[in-house]
């Protein structure tokens, strides 16, 4: 990149759809990497088509790749530059993934983190509705910058990742000064000691530190007074039940469910204190798309989990995307928070509103998480009122957060069923 940086605050954009007008603010893949001025990507996905992927880099640009799949296409492509694949640990390899979707883009004098919702595949920038986090950072590799939380988060998600040191060690080089109101989040299977003696500072116990650092208190049991309302909105729906939402309902107030077994337990309670929404297509909309049968493939979910007993149905909401009879691959996270709903924080991320992202807990052992996970929470939003049916604006940084779907709260019809996919 070269000149001003564009994105020095950071900023939320979505992509473009096919045959659909977009926003002046929506990116599309070539837009984010600028291919002309960048040095070396480093590329971490679930899914990747490299031969589309490669085709929007310059030969002579060294990547670093770290992907769990590829998807259905020729052989991998061969190219003159130097492509380091990384595989890191696998503790279970044979259920444990790699989910993370973050993009490390380093230019001659600037460093740019591109956090997506959507895979390196095609479908993911054309005819699924995603979204990016995207922020500038200058770079000077005569400096040392002092590090910061965001700094130390982002080389430990790295690290563990298994990104070769010598890259994360770029990272002294970059001025993260700018990343005010953003904050990291991961996740990483468990099994391995190294892994096991840090489990707690990720998944829903990082949100629950980041959370509580952002209130600035911590409530105890007996003066617990749940004030946020979760919408949560994924691609892929695993299976769920009560006691799990209340857990992630505390974190989401910076409480951890260890301090708060009482309310944990305490089944007394109504479920409807829980006020958590669990967007996800319904069965109708993936049929409805535009775009025909492709899209089904990139929504998740089992009759069987749905059908489970104690699976949370009634917290099923529809999910309202901009554009009708399109669907949306988003995974976020919006909280709204406090008595008038004004304000709160939003997660942008790849971590869909699941046990394998999120993690589970067992009593007093450490939690379990199966996947790579990378995300941000941005904090300090504000949500204003818009006329019709758009629902909130939620803003951010004095800007309207670009999001590809209304903030609404719209519980299932009663003939409505989630999207079942064919496995």
């Amino acid at each position: 990149m070269s000149g001003d940086l564009v994105y020095p605050d950071g900023a939320v954009r979505t992509t473009p759809l096919l045959g659909i007008p977009g926003s002046n603010d929506s990116v599309t893949l070539a837009d984010l990497l600028n291919a002309g001025h960048l040095e070396h990507a480093v590329l971490t996905t679930f899914v990747v088509d490299e031969p589309w992927l490669l085709s929007h880099f310059n030969l002579t640009t060294a990547l670093t790749l770290v992907a769990n799949a590829q998807a259905d296409s020729d052989a991998r492509t061969q190219r003159s530059g130097d492509i380091i694949r990384v595989q890191p640990e696998f503790p279970k390899p044979h259920v444990q993934i790699v989910h993370s979707k973050l993009l490390l883009l380093f230019y001659a004098h600037s460093m740019r983190l591109v956090v997506c919702t959507g895979n390196l595949v095609e479908d993911d920038w054309t005819i699924m509705h995603n979204c990016v986090y995207v922020h500038d950072f200058p770079m000077d590799d005569t400096r040392v910058f002092p590090a910061n939380e965001f700094s130390l988060a982002l080389a430990y998600s790295l690290l563990d990742l298994s990104i070769p040191v010598d890259l994360v060690a770029r990272l002294n080089h970059v001025d993260f000064a700018g990343a005010t109101d953003v904050h990291i989040i991961t996740s990483v299977p468990t099994g391995d000691d190294r892994q096991n003696a840090y489990m707690n500072e990720y998944g829903m116990l990082r949100l629950a530190k980041v959370i509580n650092q952002l209130h600035g208190s911590k409530p105890t049991s007996e003066s617990f007074d749940p004030d946020t309302r979760l919408y949560c909105v994924g691609s892929s729906l695993g299976r769920l039940d009560y006691r799990w939402l209340r857990e992630f309902y505390l974190c989401a107030h910076g409480l951890t469910p260890r301090s708060m077994r009482k309310y944990v337990f305490d089944y007394s309670t109504p479920n409807n204190m829980v006020d958590v929404g669990i967007a996800f297509h319904t069965q109708a909309q993936v049929e409805a798309c535009r775009y025909g049968d492709k899209c089904a493939q990139h929504i998740m979910t089992k009759r069987s989990v749905f059908k489970e007993r104690d699976f949370p149905r009634d917290a099923l909401v529809r999910i309202e995307p901009l554009h009708r009879d399109t669907l949306v691959h988003v995974k976020a996270m919006v909280a709204r928070v406090g008595v008038n709903q004004d304000k709160g924080w939003v997660y942008i991320g790849s971590h869909n509103f699941t046990k394998a992202a999120w993690g589970t807990l067992h009593g007093d052992e450490p939690p379990y998480f199966n996947n790579y996970e990378f995300g941000v929470v941005l904090s300090g939003v504000q949500f204003d009122k818009v006329d019709g049916d758009k629902g909130v604006q939620a803003v951010w940084k004095e800007e309207p957060l670009e999001l590809p779907f209304k903030i609404v709260w719209k519980p299932y019809f009663r003939d409505d069923e989630p999207y079942f996919g064919t496995f």
